[in-house]
């Protein structure tokens, strides 16, 4: 029994051990994998929070990106204007969440700094706050960088001039901001909205008022060229100040070869931002500027139907201006379309007289000097007897004249001569025909750009009326006589008394932007909508290379052409159908149609 009993034993050891060497393992492997599982879960713990993080900070961007364009837009006095940051630059105040506003002298480096939250009693008035926290998930200040072409230095101040010309043709460039490739993802951007994240390893904020490029971060791509999310534009040196948006600096490999061999220049970025390009601004500033003139519109209406208050229901919108390089803006009997008439219709009528009986050939045509009139035009009968000098604003080429001004040609006793009230004459021995030029004068040509062709002698002919040279003349100095022209509008003025357009409007002349469409000739309009009595169309910035309106070529305003204000085929067959308030712009279409009535 006990050499059994022992042999039992001896067969059960080995086995015993055995099994506690695999539940060793057992448990050694459990411990890794425990291990494992932590250090995933602490991984992608981590990834979670900078996601959260992330997502937080863009949400602050982008509310105070929608903040700053409703600041802009509301503004009572500018809208469209942007404010000063807050800078560090001045003590003893620092940074104080203050836009710190420039007076005279502005530079590149005024235009970035902190968001500004607060007013400032310097700032052109009044300067609200900007209603929003302001900072991003690790609690730092946002930071914000503004295009000097939207900042106003006073109240007083003749700029900026904000409307849809200053799309293409700023004072300066617009902002650029390129993806982490260094690729342009918009050149027309306004304003910039940078959320700084944690200090990097080579930045230090701790003295609090610490320079943007201690909050900012800067790339350095693989070609060595540098973008600094805290430079600033300078005509000089940075004329065209550019941002980046890149990646985190902890999802970025060592080795990635899109940037600078990071053993040399190490790669340290965090920054989020969100931008504000001049479209979005203007486009939003537009339909600021749409809701006032509809809301006069309807006063007009109001009070032409209040004329007549036995008959109910009678007011009429005004009839419209015509096309062109208007500075008279009146309204023209039976134009339903075409620019807004802002000003006092033309007379009834004028007249183009011209006298030729005694030593002198006059021509007057009852306008209101050259601030009506591009040029006077006036070519010698006599081809032989050039002009030899010329005075004021008066110039000669052979036997041509032409004055933009008070002045006069003269060859000896020959003279052509005209008065600042666009009065010309010219004595017997330099006969010859004199014009009054419309529109934008073409030295070229010597015509109008907006006149029609004259013809026939001694005629005085409104070529496009309302525009802004309105009489094209042609006075042949040929006998005594007169033509009159009937430019008669029976409107009420609109710009007056309840339809007056606002100080804002007018400085910055938005309704030169909106092509004017009614129904007083008795077709209903239609919009995406039928039975309409009146539109608006915002016309936007002209539409230039690499887009390409229905005109086929770049756009230039003024213009007669109804093709330089609107962008597709249904907007320009002059019928009553106009395009759909919905559709919506892209880079060859811009127009944006706004109902007035009902």
């Amino acid at each position: 029994w006990k050499r059994q009993g022992l042999l039992v034993l001896m067969n059960n050891q080995p086995h015993s051990r055995h099994s506690q060497h695999g539940a060793v393992l057992i448990l050694v492997a459990f411990i890794i994998g425990l291990g494992a599982a932590a250090l995933v879960f602490k991984m992608f713990n981590a990834s979670s929070l900078q996601a959260e993080q992330d997502k937080k900070t863009m949400q602050a961007l982008n509310e105070t990106k929608q903040a700053l364009i409703a600041w802009a837009v509301s503004h009572p006095n500018h809208p469209g204007i942007l404010p000063f940051p807050d800078r560090n630059d001045d003590a003893p105040r620092f940074y104080d969440d203050k836009s710190d506003c420039v007076t005279v002298g502005v530079v590149g480096s005024h235009l970035i700094g902190r968001l500004p939250l607060l007013s400032d009693v310097n700032c052109v008035n009044p300067q609200q706050g900007l209603g929003v926290a302001g900072v991003d998930a690790t609690g730092e200040r946002l930071w914000y960088s503004v295009s000097i072409n939207l900042v106003r230095m006073s109240d007083a101040s003749p700029t900026p001039v904000i409307n849809p010309s200053i799309v293409n043709s700023p004072a300066q460039p617009w902002f650029v901001v390129r993806d982490r490739g260094g690729a342009i993802i918009s050149d027309r951007v306004a304003a910039v909205i940078i959320a700084p994240g944690a200090p990097l390893p080579n930045q230090d904020r701790s003295s609090g008022i610490a320079n943007p490029n201690q909050y900012l971060d800067k790339i350095v791509m693989a070609d060595n060229t540098p973008y600094q999310n805290y430079g600033y534009q300078d005509p000089a040196t940075n004329p065209v100040q550019e941002f980046i948006i890149g990646d985190d600096f902890r999802r970025v490999a060592k080795n990635d070869p899109t940037y600078k061999n990071q053993s040399v220049e190490p790669y340290y970025y965090n920054d989020k931002l969100v931008y504000i390009t001049i479209d979005e601004l203007i486009a939003a500033i537009e339909k600021r500027a749409a809701a006032e003139l509809r809301t006069q519109l309807l006063n007009y209406k109001q009070a032409t139907d209040d004329l007549t208050p036995l008959i109910p229901n009678d007011g009429y919108f005004p009839y419209a201006a015509k096309l062109g390089a208007s500075k008279a803006y009146a309204c023209v009997t039976n134009q339903v379309a075409g620019v807004l008439p802002i000003s006092n219709p033309a007379p009834a009528s004028a007249t183009c007289n011209y006298n030729r009986a005694g030593t002198n050939v006059t021509a007057d045509c009852g306008v209101a000097g050259f601030n009506q009139v591009a040029a006077v035009f006036f070519s010698k009968t006599n081809p032989l007897s050039n002009f030899t000098a010329s005075a004021g604003a008066c110039t000669f080429s052979g036997r041509d004249c032409t004055c933009t001004g008070a002045g006069s040609c003269t060859r000896g006793a020959q003279t052509f001569r005209c008065d600042a009230a666009a009065n010309c004459d010219t004595d017997n021995t330099a006969v010859g025909e004199i014009r009054f030029m419309g529109g934008e004068f073409d030295p070229a040509t010597k015509s109008g750009r907006c006149a029609a062709t004259v013809t026939a002698s001694d005629t005085c002919q409104q070529a496009s009326p309302g525009v802004d040279i309105r009489v094209n003349v042609r006075c042949a100095g040929v006998g005594v006589g007169s033509v009159s022209r009937n430019n008669a509008c029976p409107d009420l003025v609109f710009n007056s008394g309840a339809s007056a357009l606002s100080a804002w409007l007018m400085g910055n002349r938005w309704y030169d932007y909106f092509y004017y469409i009614s129904s007083r000739d008795g077709q209903k309009l239609t919009a995406g909508k039928p039975n309409l009595d009146a539109l608006l169309v915002g016309t936007g910035w002209s539409v230039v290379a690499p887009g390409v309106s229905v005109k086929g070529e770049n756009q230039i305003k003024p213009s007669c052409d109804i093709g330089d204000y609107l962008d597709s085929g249904e907007n320009t067959n002059l019928d009553p159908v106009y395009d759909a308030i919905a559709k919506q712009r892209t880079q060859n279409y811009n127009d944006h149609t706004y109902i007035v009535a009902p």
